[in-house]
Parts: C-alpha cells; sequence; structure tokens
C-alpha cells in the first residue's frame, strides 16, 4: 500500500568549493519538523547542531552562531536526483510535492509508464515505484551543430532518504568547553580548509571517542559531550581595516605571485606576531574571541556547569601560551611567588618594564617585551580572560624555540602558568616546527623521550612494536650467543686443565651448559609475560615515569608527548615532515588523549574492554558523496 514519503531537513552547504547538500541530524530534523507543522513565534527560529547554527523556518537559512560564515539554504526534502558527482541533490519543495501527489496517482492505478513535465521543461520518466529517472532540458546545438553528450545521459530519481546516512544528534548535555586556536594562515590543513572546518572534523572525532571509549558512562548518561568552538584571528589581521595586505601588495614583487602571495598570507604571519602593533591585534583579537564566545556560550546553556580548556596549533599555540604567562594569578599563587626562595634567578617584568639581564634568565612569570636583547619579544598590554583554563594543549608547537630565541635558557621548576593547571605539548615525531618544552623546565629531562601517546585501538602500532622487538631481540641474541660461547669455552678449557680429552666427556658438559642457558632463557621470558607484555611498554617513554623533577607547568607530570607515526610514515620521515604538521586535527591518537585528560579530571575513567568494532572512526557525512 501506499505510504507518504518522509520529509527531512537538509542545508547546502560548500566542501572543498563544491555545493554539497547535508542531512541534519534526526534530531534536529524531527525538531525542525515539528516547528514546520505548528509554526509559532517563539518556535521560528530553532537551535540545531549542538546550538552552533540557527535555523530560520521561513526564511530557510542557516545561520552560524559563534563565527562569520555565509548564510546556508534550508530545504525540506523527500526526492532527490543524482548530480554528475554522484551526490545527491535534493528537488526545490513545490517539484517534490508535485512528483509526491504524481506519485501516489501512479501507485493508485498501478500505471507506471508515464512522462512529468516539470516547470522548468525537463522531464521525469516514471518506469516503476523504485525506477524513475529525470531527462535534462535539450540544449541548443553550438556552431558546429554538436550537442554537449550530458543531455543523453538521464540522472537517477530517488524518493525518500532511507539509504542516506543520517545521524542521530548530539546529546544535550555539554561537559567542558574547549576553544581552540589556529595556527599561521587562513587554510589548516592541505585541504586548505579554514578553521571552523577542521574543527568540525575535530568535534565530530571526540564524540565518538566518548561513545566508544566511555560507552558505559556515556550509556548511563553520566556524561554527554565536549563542546569544541575555533577561535580565529587571521582574517581580522588580514582584514581591510588593517591595510595590512594592501601594503604588502604594493612591495611584492610580480615574479612568482602564487608563492609571494602564499608567502604574505601565511609566513608573514610569525613575523607579525614579533611587531608590537600587529601582536597587540592578534593577543586582542584572541583573547576577546574567547571571552565573547564563551559569555554567548554560556547564555545559550544556562545550565552548564563544566570547565573549559585551551587548545592551540602551531603559532596559535604560543598565542595562548604568552596570553596565558600574563594572566594576574590569584592572591594564594601570587604571595607563594613572592616568597620564592629563588629570587636571584628571577627577572620578573611588567609589561611596561624593560628587560635589565637578557643574558640567562630563569623565569616563573613572563613578561615579554622589547628589550635590548633584540630578540623580537613583543611590547603590548595583555588582556585578560574571563575563564580559569583547566589544560592548554598545544599541538605542534615552536613554544620552546620562541621562548630561547627570546634569551630565557631556562623556565625552572617552579615556573607555572598563573590560572591554568594543565600544559600538555603534544606533537608528531616528524613535525619540523614542533618543539619540546620539558628541557626548558628541568635540562635534565631532555635525555628523557618524551611519552608515547597510545594508539586509540590501544597498544603501540603494529611496525612499531615490531621495530622495538627486532632491536631487543637482536641484542639479546647477540648476548645469548657471546654468553654462550664464553660459558662452552671455559668448561672445555676446564675439561682440558684436568686432563679429561674424552669427546663424549666433553659433549656432555657443553650439551650442559647450553642446556642451563635456555633454562634460564625460558625463565626469563615466562617472567617477562608475566609482567604484562600486552601492554604498551614499561620505560619511560611510554608510562611518562621519572624519578627526576619535572616541576609546577604540569602539576609535576610530564609535558612533552609524542603521537605514533603510521606505517606509511615509518619509511621516510622527510617525505611526511610537511602533512604531520597539520596531522592533529583528524588525529585519533591526539583526540583521544585530550578526552581522556579532560576526564580524568572530572573523575570519569574510560571502560577497561573497548569492541573492536566500535572503533571504526567515521568522517563526516558532507565530505563524501550521498549514495
Amino acid at each position: 500500500s501506499y505510504r507518504p514519503v518522509y520529509k527531512h531537513w537538509f542545508y547546502k552547504q560548500k566542501v572543498e568549493g563544491k555545493d554539497v547538500w547535508t542531512p541534519f541530524s534526526m534530531t534536529d530534523s524531527l525538531a525542525l519538523e515539528d516547528a514546520f507543522i505548528t509554526p509559532t513565534v517563539d518556535n521560528a527560529t530553532i537551535a540545531t547542531e549542538g546550538g552552533r547554527h540557527d535555523v530560520n523556518i521561513v526564511a530557510r537559512t542557516r545561520t552560524a552562531i559563534y563565527w562569520t560564515a555565509e548564510v546556508n539554504e534550508v530545504r525540506r526534502c523527500s526526492w532527490f536526483y543524482k548530480a554528475v558527482d554522484s551526490r545527491f541533490v535534493p528537488y526545490e519543495e513545490e517539484t517534490a510535492d508535485y512528483l509526491e501527489e504524481e506519485y501516489k496517482k501512479a501507485f493508485a492505478s498501478g500505471s507506471w509508464h508515464k512522462q512529468l513535465t516539470l516547470p522548468n521543461g525537463e522531464m521525469v520518466n516514471f518506469h516503476g515505484p523504485n525506477v524513475m529517472v529525470h531527462f535534462l532540458q535539450a540544449q541548443t546545438p553550438d556552431a558546429w551543430g554538436n550537442t554537449p553528450q550530458v543531455t543523453n545521459r538521464p540522472r537517477v530519481v530517488k524518493r525518500g532518504v532511507d539509504e542516506f546516512n543520517i545521524e542521530d544528534g548530539e546529546p544535550e548535555q555539554i561537559d567542558h568547553v574547549l576553544f581552540v586556536v589556529h595556527g599561521i594562515g587562513k587554510a589548516c590543513d592541505f585541504k586548505f580548509r579554514t578553521v571552523e572546518e577542521v574543527v568540525d572534523e575535530f568535534r565530530n572525532i571526540a564524540l565518538q571517542m566518548v561513545q566508544s571509549h566511555y560507552r558505559t558512562s556515556y550509556d548511563a548518561g553520566e556524561i554527554g559531550r565536549i563542546e569544541v568552538l575555533p577561535i580565529s584571528w587571521h582574517s581580522e589581521l588580514h582584514s581591510e581595516e588593517s591595510g595590512i595586505d594592501a601594503k604588502l601588495k604594493s612591495i611584492t614583487l610580480e615574479s612568482i605571485p602564487k608563492l609571494r602571495n602564499f608567502t604574505n598570507d601565511t609566513l608573514l604571519d610569525v613575523l607579525f606576531y614579533t611587531s608590537p602593533i600587529f601582536c597587540q591585534s592578534i593577543m586582542d583579537t584572541v583573547c576577546g574571541s574567547v571571552n565573547r564566545l564563551y559569555k554567548l556560550f554560556c547564555e545559550r546553556n544556562p545550565t552548564f556547569r563544566g570547565g573549559v580548556s585551551l587548545a592551540g596549533h602551531s603559532l596559535g599555540s604560543l598565542i595562548l601560551f604568552d596570553l596565558l604567562c600574563h594572566q594576574k594569578a590569584p592572591s594564594n599563587d601570587e604571595h607563594e611567588v613572592e616568597n620564592s626562595e629563588t629570587p636571584d634567578q628571577m627577572n620578573v617584568v611588567t609589561p611596561t618594564e624593560p628587560i635589565l639581564r637578557p643574558e640567562k634568565q630563569t623565569a616563573q612569570q613572563i613578561n615579554y617585551t622589547m628589550g635590548p636583547a633584540g630578540t623580537g619579544q613583543p611590547f603590548i598590554n595583555y588582556p585578560q580572560l574571563d575563564i580559569r583554563p583547566k589544560n592548554f594543549f598545544a599541538f605542534g608547537s615552536p613554544i620552546g624555540m620562541f621562548v630561547t630565541v627570546r634569551g630565557i635558557d631556562t623556565l625552572g621548576l617552579d615556573f607555572k602558568l598563573p590560572t591554568c593547571d594543565g600544559f600538555f605539548n603534544i606533537f608528531h615525531p616528524y613535525d619540523i616546527v614542533a618543539y619540546r618544552i620539558e628541557g626548558l623546565v628541568n635540562s635534565e629531562l631532555s635525555s628523557l623521550r618524551p611519552v608515547l601517546i597510545p594508539h586509540h585501538k590501544g597498544r603501540k602500532r603494529m611496525h612499531l612494536e615490531l621495530r622495538e622487538t627486532m632491536v631487543r631481540v637482536g641484542g639479546e641474541i647477540k648476548q645469548r650467543i657471546f654468553d654462550t660461547f664464553r660459558s662452552t669455552v671455559d668448561t672445555v678449557t676446564h675439561i682440558t686443565s684436568l686432563g679429561r680429552t674424552d669427546p663424549q666427556a666433553i659433549k656432555c658438559e657443553v650439551d650442559k651448559v647450553l642446556e642451563e642457558q635456555l633454562h634460564l632463557d625460558e625463565t626469563q621470558r615466562e617472567i617477562s609475560t608475566g609482567e604484562g607484555t600486552s601492554s604498551s611498554g614499561g620505560s619511560d617513554c611510554d608510562t611518562g615515569e621519572t624519578d627526576l623533577p619535572l616541576g609546577r607547568l604540569n602539576q609535576a607530570r610530564r609535558i612533552d608527548y609524542v603521537l605514533q607515526e603510521a606505517p606509511l610514515e615509518f619509511f621516510n620521515e622527510y617525505i611526511f615532515a610537511l602533512t604531520s604538521h597539520v596531522c592533529y586535527w583528524q588525529s585519533e591518537d591526539t583526540i583521544l588523549f585530550i578526552t581522556k585528560e579532560i576526564y580524568s579530571s572530572m573523575g570519569v575513567q574510560t571502560d577497561n574492554k573497548v569492541p573492536q568494532q566500535s572503533l571504526t572512526i567515521e568522517r563526516p557525512a558532507a565530505s563524501l558523496p550521498a549514495r
């Protein structure tokens, strides 16, 4: 029997330069449908996608709340046609209603071989309940009498959304807010995606990590999700009001224009940050954006009682580090600094004081100025954040290099960010922009390898375990051969010295030595297995445990954390040096690590066992053709 078609809401957005129609989640679509069926003044605008966008039912528009973006068209969809790129495109609502009415008539009469004419003159043929095609309007032949071949290829017509990948929707409960600051340039990866786009994928993966690794707590309603919001400063720096792009254009050479434009738009951001004028603009933009978005978020989520963390990529991490260094510490922290036992090593300055001793410094509280050292330390007034972040995560960060270039040899064990207790320096082993931090806190920590971040599916990647196993086994085999050979020689020498030259006696003694060695090896292997070979290792590089002082920067915990390179990257680190700098946005290992740190501070731990089928990460549907 005939069943009316289900209406689902979609929005149109640009993905890699193409128009893509993306379905709203099931939760959002039902809310929009309810508002459409029973319209009132109060429900003319519906919050969707976790409150990050508002949809105007009457105007059929979708508007971003926390950042500036194009207003997207919204459509109530039921009928679709397949475009050239294999993506399904919804018909206009009036056209869809017309097709549905004719479909209902054909279903009732059983007469399917019928041809429909659309308002634009194109034709749709019904060959059966599930076989329908759309013929494009015939185009005028060119001057040579040729007609484009595309007119001879009918489009597939689809009724309903049964085959679409539609998500259930995000949980309403928000446990934590993470503000993310981008690095140089307006493009955050080699797909030329903006910070808003990469953060969308970051947030999507974070939710999947919560649902897979915290399944028990998630199903019980104890936790919900982490909201991730982007902070952009590049557009403000390169706006028409600043005039910097126009000034650069007037002095830029005309040769190799694409490369020069790329340099002006990206690499020069580093130099802009060392300029007091532009550094002030960047710092005001970042701090002001965080305060504004947090206030707006609290207004839209009045029941939120969770914490806040900050994250920065590349230059963005340096911006946040400088900003956090200049926050006003609570009175108890200030008292603790004033009564430090190492005042001679301090060189604390205010934003208006010059640095008097730039050669060797230990810093507990840093204020960088344009001092006589000539190290490009920006002399600005640092604004204050309205939040006290729980953690600061730095991705592919050059903080260590910049601190060193500024003439500071060591931060010292007592150095900490005044208002932020947690600091995690996360990097890919091949990232050419990243530098370590621990050596600046305690020079002895430089000899330790950074803490290895576990794979999101557990343990280490297979090729890393294989490499370490081969190195370990190779050394063990050489040592065993040497020990066995030495024991055998000693035994033979001992027998010979006693005058026992019987070959059988010598053979028995040698076999005895070999059996003892094999038994010892087997015992050691069993002991090693009993200690837990299923873990990711017991060295400092894996667990982060060490007897060396770690300082206060991360609450006496390790600071440097390294990702595991992928199997393909393992073969040639030079080839992947550039791509590794932008890998963090879609790195499951990075996102799971951040998720664990956030929820561990709330007393929530991951499940002991995670089903393997739940570890498959689904990328945003908008990046894939709907089939």
